[in-house]
């Protein structure tokens, strides 16, 4: 009896052994090729509800459809004067979920009431400003990407900004996102690609985000938004290559181009923003000429110094002056706000030595410090992800930003601000 469970058993691992041989000689390389480019390719649209784990193989998508917002492959160009979706669909590999990766899309809930201030006839809510022409007033903001890193400076049109959001990226440098309302430059750069922080600021400024890709998870998040998502690769028209710049430096875009663009997909629209409270008079506060904030040494260290004669900050950056390479002048503020947000790692790898993204929370709530007139102001920011931030006093009574541009240092709640100060180079921060 043994015996013949001994044979019964040889032959049943016989059998499988052949069994997968004929298999493998029935499905050559091309054969798995082609069953599995037909088994895995499709067209993205702004309604996939894909898995959060999805890997992208290809590196030239289907064209979207106008308006909609796409998921694409990883940070590619479309070569200048040809069109994006002419050649293969995007392929994609499905592999087993990972429990580190569980993603939060930035969706906000809004809140029973948004309070919308009254305004004058063509104040911008941005600025506090009366603009010459009140129609400009009635279009969508654009965001813009702008890069920050030794080798992207000087920077071209930040000075036209009228809010500048400032965070940091893979941990060891900072990078912008301009929005503009009232100003259309015809030069903004170096144009970079777009990061998680995005997802928020870009529903709550209501804005077309202009950038130059970004990695499959930010691609991915950003697909699920209901936003004008105009990535360089979809939508070349409004971007162009510098002559004689660097690759670092040479991506650019025309905001008047972009508007057009806006204009002929039907993806204008006259947005309603709460904007920022503003008041003339200087108010009380505790006295705050310099700012140095802390981000990463190597790259970003960054300071603002109070200029009384225009009543602007100044700006440096690493210990020199950031210029605007248009204006040929130093970058200025009306007003400066520390934006105090959570900041945490995530496992999606943004470049090709692997440094990870950080999802940065800007909606909710969070501490504030808000500089004018050479003054610093304790508060609150709060958000419910609709709209622009507010910044309030402790007791909720808002806290008047002067009339002009605003630049807003988003950093991590334990960083340390010095005011009045600057380091000395033992306490200077990696």
């Amino acid at each position: 009896m043994r015996l013949i469970q001994r044979y019964v058993g040889r032959g049943v691992v016989l059998l499988a052994f052949w069994t997968g041989v004929i298999m493998v000689a029935g499905c050559s390389s091309s054969s798995w090729q082609e069953i599995s480019a037909k088994v895995a390719t499709f067209t993205p649209t702004a309604a996939l509800k894909a898995s959060p784990v999805i890997s992208l193989a290809a590196t030239t998508p289907t064209a979207p459809t106008e308006g909609s917002t796409v998921l694409a492959a990883k940070e590619t160009k479309v070569p200048p004067g040809s069109s994006a979706g002419t050649k293969t669909p995007i392929v994609v590999t499905y592999k087993t979920p990972e429990p580190t990766r569980t993603p939060t899309l930035a969706v906000p809930t809004p809140t029973a009431t948004v309070f919308i201030p009254e305004r004058p006839e063509g104040e911008n809510p941005l600025t506090g400003l009366t603009v010459s022409d009140p129609s400009v007033l009635k279009r969508r903001p654009v965001a813009v990407r702008v890069g920050n890193d030794p080798a992207a400076r000087p920077q071209a049109g930040l000075s036209d900004a009228d809010v500048v959001y400032e965070e940091i990226v893979e941990w060891w440098v900072t990078r912008f996102t301009a929005f503009y309302l009232s100003s259309t430059p015809q030069v903004v750069a170096p144009i970079r690609s777009a990061r998680l922080i995005n997802t928020q600021l870009t529903l709550q400024y209501q804005a077309a985000l202009v950038s130059s890709g970004g990695s499959d998870g930010v691609r991915w998040e950003l697909s699920q938004l209901p936003i004008v998502n105009l990535d360089e690769y979809f939508y070349p028209q409004p971007y162009f290559y510098r002559k004689n710049e660097s690759w670092q430096r040479r991506l650019a875009v025309d905001l008047t181009a972009v508007h057009e663009l806006m204009s002929r997909k039907n993806m204008e629209a006259a947005v309603v923003l709460r904007g920022f409270v503003f008041s003339d008079a200087p108010i009380g506060g505790q006295k705050a000429e310099v700012i140095f904030i802390p981000y990463p040494r190597r790259t970003s260290q960054t300071l603002w110094r109070y200029d009384p004669s225009s009543g602007y900050y100044l700006r440096w950056v690493s210990g020199e002056p950031l210029m605007d390479s248009t204006t040929q002048k130093q970058i200025s503020a009306a007003n400066v706000i520390v934006y105090y947000a959570l900041h945490e790692p995530t496992d999606i790898v943004e470049d090709s030595n692997g440094a990870t993204s950080i999802r940065i929370i800007v909606n909710g709530e969070g501490r504030a410090q808000v500089f004018r007139d050479g003054v610093v102001m304790e508060g609150l920011w709060r958000t419910d992800g609709t709209q622009t931030p507010e910044f309030v006093f402790p007791n909720g009574e808002p806290i008047p930003l002067k009339r002009g541009n605003t630049w807003i240092e988003v950093v991590p709640p334990e960083y340390q601000i010095l005011v009045n100060a600057t380091p000395t180079p033992a306490a200077k921060q990696q």
